[in-house]
């Protein structure tokens, strides 16, 4: 009976692909292979563990091998699956990178993942499915506020790891300013200088909330936003379940026009321009 052998990796991007690269070359079996993202606190018995550090040159490696004789496709479906929030990831990933190059050949492979029988295959696609949708979720519902020195500040929490999945997107179409996108599940945030690549940091929810508290007059702005959010919705044709299907309660909790403390200067300018109005009215019936 041939030993287990058990890698456990970082629950990261990088992390995965350290690991799929590391379990290949330890030569010990691909059947005999479990990578895990997190120790569990009771050991299996006849079972060898590796930690495995993360290393990115090791994981751009996977990479380039995986778009060299996998295709891009192939190659984004591996990644998206590699940041779901999912115990079981890292063994699916493993054993379909496995079976698209080896044996068959790659160009077998970029046909491998249509095998929906293949339980590991079928395991990728169902969190590919899922981290694309969320991803392409937030897309849209990110919110961004503007700190003091003109930087744009966005906050989330994702159930998946897809905040790299961001720098792309926001880095063509915000590629001259400075812009922060906050993952406060995991304390870590995505940043961007102008027309430099992004980064992404690990920091301490204490810091991103001394930053988040320091706005300037965004909130006299956002009072607007709302306000005119709020003015537009026309009440009796509300329909509060289709709202809840095309925007699920968990994505509003960042988003301004959801904030329901809608006070301050937009309820103080409708008050004066209430008694403005007034006034004016009756002095015009005085003078009528």
């Amino acid at each position: 009976m041939d030993k287990k052998h058990i890698f456990i990796c970082e629950d990261s991007l990088e992390g995965i692909l350290t690991g799929v690269y590391s379990a290949w070359d330890a030569r010990v079996g691909h059947g005999n292979v479990e990578l895990r993202t997190e120790e569990e606190g009771n050991l299996e018995l006849f079972c060898e563990y590796h930690t495995v550090e993360p290393d990115l040159v090791r994981a751009e490696k996977v990479l380039r091998t995986m778009r060299k004789k996998l295709g891009e496709e192939i190659t984004e479906n591996i990644c998206y699956a590699s940041c779901a929030a999912d115990s079981q990831k890292g063994t699916a990933v493993y054993r379909t990178l496995v079976d698209c190059l080896s044996v068959y050949g790659a160009s077998y492979g970029k046909k491998k993942l249509d095998n929906l029988k293949n339980n590991y295959v079928r395991k990728v696609m169902e969190l590919y499915r899922k981290v694309w949708n969320e991803h392409h979720h937030y897309l849209g519902f990110l919110r961004f506020r503007q700190l003091p020195g003109r930087v744009l500040f966005s906050v989330f929490a994702p159930e998946n790891d897809i905040l790299l999945l961001f720098q792309e997107h926001f880095g063509d179409r915000f590629s001259g300013e400075y812009w922060i996108i906050y993952d406060e599940r995991r304390e870590k945030a995505l940043i961007h200088v102008p027309y430099q690549p992004c980064a992404v940091y690990r920091t301490r929810g204490e810091q991103m909330k001394k930053l988040m508290e320091s706005r300037d007059t965004e909130e006299d702005y956002e009072s607007l936003f709302r306000g005119f959010c709020e003015h537009i919705s026309i009440r009796e044709r509300e329909n509060h379940d289709l709202q809840r299907q095309n925007l699920p309660l968990r994505f509003r909790k960042h988003m301004v026009e959801f904030d329901k403390n809608i006070t301050g200067i937009l309820h103080e300018r409708q008050e004066t321009l209430g008694r403005q109005g007034e006034s004016d009215f009756k002095q015009i019936k005085l003078q009528g």
